[in-house]
């Protein structure tokens, strides 16, 4: 069974790895047993979100057969870790998956919000053409109420300065109000980690 909060005294936990702490576990399995392990996959998932001080876990599930599956999850702290990786449900779990992981390599991380906030940030893969639709869908609305609310003010002004100062008001607008709005958007879709990812 994987080591998650090494060998010191748990007494010393708490200043060698202060506030949150961040498990990933990458799994070779397999092809054979994928089905049972995704069920696997998903009875782990449900109880250590169930487990105290667990902030949330999930799955990231390999593009090719090949590939390791990889489970995250975060606790409050290492103290709260320790009691998860000594429970007995634990083992009990980790017994089931003995047969089905071929092979498996743990990484823990203290004080890692960056990893799941930057899960955030980064973008599902689209096609190029759902990328252009998606961000024609964003960027309609505002030019749309650019082009009914100040058209007439613009009116008076020549073509070029009034382009640039429209593009500029449009591209700003996008930026600054619609990005953090669809950056908090794929958040949302995706944290807190209460899902798998496929």
């Amino acid at each position: 069974m994987p080591d998650l909060t090494g060998d010191f005294n748990t007494g010393q936990l708490p200043k060698i790895a202060p506030g949150t702490v961040t498990v990933t576990i990458a799994r070779t399995i397999e092809p054979r047993h994928k089905a049972e392990f995704e069920r696997w996959c998903h009875d782990m998932t449900e109880v250590v979100q169930s487990a105290a001080g667990c902030l949330g876990a999930t799955v990231l599930w390999p593009s090719k057969p090949s590939d390791p599956y990889h489970m995250v999850f975060r606790f409050v702290d290492v103290l709260h870790l320790r009691e998860w990786e000594r429970s007995e449900i634990r083992q009990e779990l980790r017994d089931r998956a003995d047969r089905l992981v071929a092979s498996e390599k743990v990484t823990v991380t203290a004080g890692t919000e960056e990893f799941f906030n930057a899960l955030g940030e980064v973008e599902r893969h689209k096609t190029k053409t759902g990328k252009f639709l998606s961000d024609v869908a964003w960027v309609y609305p505002i030019a749309l109420v650019f082009t009914l609310v100040l058209a007439p003010y613009f009116a008076r002004i020549d073509v070029l300065p009034r382009v640039l100062i429209s593009t500029g008001l449009i591209g700003a607008t996008s930026k600054y109000a619609t990005g953090p709005i669809r950056k908090w958007w794929r958040r949302r879709k995706m944290l807190p980690q209460d899902s798998s990812i496929r």
